[in-house]
């Protein structure tokens, strides 16, 4: 993340492209880097030769061409460029940032855009180990080929035979309590409220909806809480 040079969106993807300029001006983002789309090339090659491919083009259905693509994905396995170049860039990074656990995330450069979000879509692995890191990738980018993700690319206009995703590896904060803020109130559609729902732990327990969370409306305008609702 704390490369000089702030890459294009199609290869560092929406989320890398976020986290670059908000490291650059300080913000605590936890360290990271990313694999770009160009490091995943050689398993979109593989996954080209397979049968399943032509059902992205030919219109078949949908959901058994996503789950045959996926099973193809989970035997998919690193060739030695790509090792090579994955253990250069952990070695770098570790002799900084120490190893200890990491959250794996994806970055399309169709995902985090103005209008298109893909939120829940991709797929996300925390608390990996160097150990895990392989089977991490390759569960994020095996989502790319989701039948959710294709779904909502084909009502956005985005074609499907060309998936694209590059995946951030991401040191993880051991939180004490996380959540997501939204820069306007989603409840009401209010630019001057920003709306904070948060939990003890892990920030997936409220991405993922398997929480209750804290409420908190913030008047943006004046920099005041206006409604707090403690979770269950």
């Amino acid at each position: 993340f704390t490369d000089p040079t702030l890459p294009a969106l199609d290869p560092a993807g929406g989320k890398a492209l976020a986290l670059m300029p908000m490291t650059a001006a300080r913000l605590p983002v936890p360290p990271g880097l990313v694999l770009t789309v160009c490091f995943f090339e050689p398993w979109i090659e593989t996954l080209k030769q397979s049968p399943a491919w032509g059902g992205l083009t030919r219109g078949e259905d949908i959901s058994q061409t996503a789950r045959t693509l996926q099973a193809l994905c989970r035997s998919l396995e690193l060739t030695p460029a790509q090792r090579s170049e994955l253990e250069a860039a952990l070695a770098t990074f570790c002799a900084e940032h120490g190893a200890g656990l990491f959250a794996v995330r994806s970055s399309s450069p169709e995902e985090d855009l103005e209008g298109a979000s893909f939120a829940g879509g991709y797929e996300t692995t925390l608390g990996a180990r160097l150990e895990s890191l392989e089977a991490a990738i390759r569960h994020s980018f095996a989502s790319s080929f989701d039948e959710r993700v294709f779904i909502y690319k084909k009502e956005r206009g985005f074609r499907i035979d060309q998936p694209r995703i590059a995946v951030v590896i991401q040191q993880q904060v051991d939180a004490e309590a996380a959540g997501v803020a939204f820069s306007l109130n989603p409840l009401n559609n209010c630019y001057d409220e920003a709306v904070i729902n948060a939990n003890y732990g892990l920030g997936e327990s409220v991405v993922a909806g398997e929480a209750d969370p804290d409420l908190f409306v913030v008047d943006r305008l004046r920099g005041e809480i206006i409604e707090t609702r403690v979770g269950a």
